[in-house]
């Protein structure tokens, strides 16, 4: 066999660059390293050193351990990175692992920087570095380890706050609405006019229409036209991309509102940001003053969206906010409904059924049924965006920030509806289960209560309802579901890692951050014990013994064997 049909190996000489710092001066030197050799400096107040490989040389899938050790006296960081010598290959053909105590990295040479940390004086860490490539060629590189001033962790907490969130971006023929109190419908938008208001709990509201007919004479019409339900197959609700920090454990007091507990929980400090800031701090600070900001993952669209050390890879998108379904989904032979008022057909649906009805959407059907059209994904909802909305609605722009309503009242009220009727509202919360609606989801404060923001421009059936499932699985695991992980990307999903304590939660995701709050249910994926229940449902339903809510959390194994509508859905529409 020719030699270039057979893979060669990558060969890494490991090179020792050392930076030595008096003052603020840099001096750099470079030594192979020998096995076992220990590189020690007497000199100099910062300085990293690497000893212990393994091996000097590293090929293709032999791993390659060493440990990286401040001897300085002050605290530093370090850089790992690998520099070429000799690349035929191309550094986005060859992959890295790179392992960190308990954290595992992996990506492309191309990406550059592969660790960037802090050690203090006298700290140490014990790396490995595995490199493959699935092309032939020949490759020849350097292993970096520089030092310098130590990081600032904050470093992407940009904490000035925006004071208007991202414009709506229409997908193809969605059309925008607004509610006409007068006559009781809605209607057509104008762009330029008072579409959505945030500060005052108005959330932007859009419509697809089925019929292709009707759909182009509404597309034309001018504002203010009535778009009747009946013509509606989707009501989606707007979520602007935005960064949050809770401040306290159970958040800050606003107006109206009872002192942050685990009963009453307070109000997440929410800033609206553009696609170009992503801060990725602790989301949590202590004392008054709004800081440590973070990002949620569900506004990027991308494989590793999940993982803050990947969350810039180029493969990711961020996204200036998403579309999310107004009320819980019926699905009609994979046709997608949201509307009002509507007791679903789809009475036994699995988390596959969900999953692949949002994938249709992508294809001719989204174009046909709903006028879909440009750079989007439609898919089915993931823990992380369920979050973004619950995260949104404790908020001064969702229900908490309400002033109509004070005390417990700022909790989002039940849908206890029986029968499964989507927009129902009991007008309270702790309700009991009724087979009638006791109010619908326009009838004054009481139906409106049950919306992610009091108002008629909010999100429904979050707290009640069916037990929603999300796209949120542990360790990969399809259960009962019918799920095909081979079909399925990252970015369609949540991953939980059961064997890792750090990744059992996704910050953003209103399961760690908000266990409990006002006493919702709190069973977690990872908590359970009979190895058949890994996927995430939300929201609650009156089926259950456990209190509802939107930040409810529980458990099932995603499958179709309920037939009484006790599961249901929603989706969720990103503009790319």
């Amino acid at each position: 066999m020719k030699d270039n049909n057979i893979r060669k190996f990558i060969i890494v000489p490991l090179l020792l660059l050392v930076v030595l710092v008096i003052g603020t001066t840099y001096a750099l030197f470079t030594k192979t390293v020998d096995t076992d050799k220990v590189i020690s400096i007497k000199t100099g107040t910062k300085y990293i050193g690497i000893y212990g490989p393994d091996k000097e040389n590293m090929g293709l899938d032999v791993t390659y351990t060493f440990t990286i050790e401040n001897r300085g006296r002050e605290n530093a960081s370090y850089q790992v990175t690998i520099e070429d010598i000799v690349n035929t290959v191309g550094r986005e053909n060859i992959n890295y692992t790179y392992t960190n105590g308990t954290t595992t990295k992996t990506g492309k040479l191309s990406d550059g920087i592969i660790e960037e940390e802090n050690l203090g004086v006298g700290e140490k860490v014990t790396v490995t570095i595995r490199l493959t490539s699935d092309l032939s060629g020949d490759y020849k590189g350097k292993i970096k380890v520089t030092t310098g001033e130590p990081i600032d962790k904050n470093i992407y907490c940009t904490n000035g706050a925006k004071s208007e969130p991202n414009p709506p971006e229409l997908v193809g023929d969605m059309i925008p609405v607004v509610y006409n109190e007068e006559n009781k419908y809605w209607e057509k938008a104008d762009i330029n006019g008072k579409w959505y208001d945030y500060s005052n709990q108005m959330w932007a509201n859009a419509v697809t229409i089925n019929d292709q007919t009707k759909r182009a004479e509404y597309v034309a019409a001018s504002a203010g036209t009535e778009i009747p339900i009946e013509d509606m197959n989707m009501m989606m609700v707007w979520i602007p991309r935005y960064s949050y920090t809770l401040r306290n454990t159970y958040g800050y007091q606003i107006e109206g509102a009872n002192t942050p507990s685990k009963e009453t929980p307070g109000a997440f400090d929410i800033k609206f940001v553009d696609r170009s800031t992503i801060d990725l701090c602790s989301g949590q600070s202590e004392g008054d003053k709004a800081k440590n900001y973070y990002t949620p993952s569900s506004f990027c669209w991308g494989n590793s969206c999940d993982k803050e050390d990947k969350r810039k890879d180029s493969g990711n998108i961020e996204l200036s906010g998403i579309w999310v379904h107004k009320f819980e989904a019926d699905l009609v032979s994979l046709d997608v409904i949201s509307v009002p008022n509507r007791k679903r057909v789809s009475l036994s649906t699995s988390v596959y059924s969900y999953y692949r009805a949002g994938k249709e959407l992508t294809g001719e059907k989204g174009i046909t049924n709903y006028g879909f059209a440009g750079n989007y994904d439609a898919h089915m909802i993931k823990n992380t965006e369920w979050g973004a909305m619950a995260y949104l609605s404790q908020s001064k722009y969702g229900k908490y920030g309400n002033n109509d309503f004070a005390g417990t009242n700022k909790e989002v009220y039940d849908n206890n509806n029986s029968k499964f009727v989507t927009g129902c509202s009991s007008g309270t919360t702790n309700s009991t289960s009724s087979s009638i609606c006791l109010y619908s989801y326009d009838s004054g404060l009481e139906g409106r209560g049950a919306s992610t923001t009091g108002t008629i421009y909010g999100i429904y059936d979050t707290s009640g309802g069916g037990d929603e499932y999300v796209m949120g699985n542990r360790d990969r695991t399809s259960d009962s579901s019918d799920i095909r992980f081979n079909e399925i990307e990252y970015k369609y999903f949540n991953l939980y890692d059961n064997s890792n304590v750090s990744q059992r939660g996704i910050k953003g995701d209103a399961t760690f951050e908000t266990k409990g709050f006002y006493n919702d249910n709190d069973i977690f994926i990872w908590d359970a014990t009979d190895h058949n229940a890994n996927w995430y449902i939300r929201g609650g339903s009156f089926e259950q013994k456990y209190k509802s809510g939107i930040f409810s959390v529980d458990r099932c194994n995603g499958d179709n064997s309920y037939s009484d509508g006790k599961f249901a859905s929603r989706l969720v529409i990103s503009p790319l």
